[in-house]
């Protein structure tokens, strides 16, 4: 893995606007570097309403991307002395970056305050501060949920062989709270509780094939919940392998608006994959910062504190990288 460090030297932003002039943002270029072969930029946005703050973008321009690229950043504040502000440093998780994306920028909104810049520890004697901008990088992850789940093999040639063996269930009948039944003159009638029939649907799918059901083919794939209630499903009813499949296709679904339902179901129903691809996710401060904006986050911290505790220690140890 390569790294590296580049100081960036802003020049003092112009937070005030003559009086007869409506606040504006004023964005500017101020550092530009070839890395790994990569031309990146930065460039810093001053707000001059109310809010009085400095965001930071990095980006890599239009048709810059030649081949995948896996990349972590962040960007410090830095006092007189040359050391990054922990108060003011963001960081991203690595990402990957495909060939598919014609621009790609990172956002570190607000980083910096009016008030930061008024302080005799951070602002130099022209007025300017220095940022200090730390890079990462390492060869392509084709799959990142490699990382956090794995689906072993299909074992289903067992299953039936050990059905076999024990001349019992080889109808495919349930059992367990599904054992209670009705005798009718039709034959046997089983009531299923607490879950839909489409979801009924995929789990006997997946009990005669070892497989998913696939979605109809105008819905091109399944909406998120429906694999939360599968997992559901497979948690019940002691199907190990469908609940790992379903961590897998749900850890594709991670975004700042389902990350909060997303850990409260690895939590309650105990998927570690799961809930380490949520906090990875979260290690970006970017992500960090539109989660915190949702509603999940509130109820998550108010259903799951236990969960926010495990977030905000493992923030602790990684969103500050050297």
């Amino acid at each position: 893995m390569a790294s590296e460090h580049h100081l960036i030297k802003i020049a003092a932003p112009q937070f005030e606007c003559p009086t007869s002039c409506t606040p504006y943002d004023s964005t500017t270029s101020c550092w530009s570097s070839n890395i790994g072969g990569y031309d990146w930029q930065c460039n810093y946005t001053t707000h001059r309403s109310s809010r009085g703050t400095v965001s930071l973008t990095l980006l890599l321009p239009h048709g810059n991307i030649r081949e995948p690229l896996n990349a972590r950043f962040k960007f410090s504040l830095v006092d007189r002395e040359g050391r990054p502000v922990l108060s003011r440093t963001r960081a991203s998780s690595f990402q990957n970056w495909t060939t598919t994306q014609h621009r790609w920028e990172w956002t570190c909104n607000d980083i910096i305050t009016k008030d930061d810049l008024e302080q005799p520890e951070y602002r130099l004697d022209d007025g300017s501060f220095t940022v200090r901008f730390d890079i990462a990088l390492k060869p392509f992850a084709a799959k990142a949920t490699d990382a956090f789940v794995t689906v072993p093999p299909s074992d289903l040639h067992q299953h039936l062989g050990n059905l076999l063996e024990c001349k019992e269930g080889t109808d495919a009948q349930l059992f367990g709270e599904m054992k209670e039944s009705k005798q009718t003159t039709g034959g046997i009638i089983i009531a299923i509780e607490d879950m839909e029939a489409q979801v009924f649907s995929s789990l006997l799918h997946f009990i005669y094939t070892d497989s998913l059901l696939e979605a109809d083919e105008d819905d091109n794939y399944w909406p998120m919940e429906h694999y939360q209630h599968l997992l559901v499903a497979a948690d019940r009813y002691g199907l190990e392998r469908m609940k790992l499949i379903c961590q897998e296709k749900l850890c594709s679904h991670i975004c700042a608006n389902s990350v909060g339902s997303m850990l409260a179901l690895a939590d309650q129903y105990h998927c570690p994959g799961l809930k380490e691809a949520c906090f990875d996710f979260l290690t970006s401060s970017t992500n960090l910062d539109l989660f915190t904006e949702t509603d999940g986050f509130e109820v998550l911290t108010d259903s799951c504190p236990a969960v926010l505790k495990e977030l905000l220690a493992k923030l602790a140890t990684v969103l500050i990288f050297e």
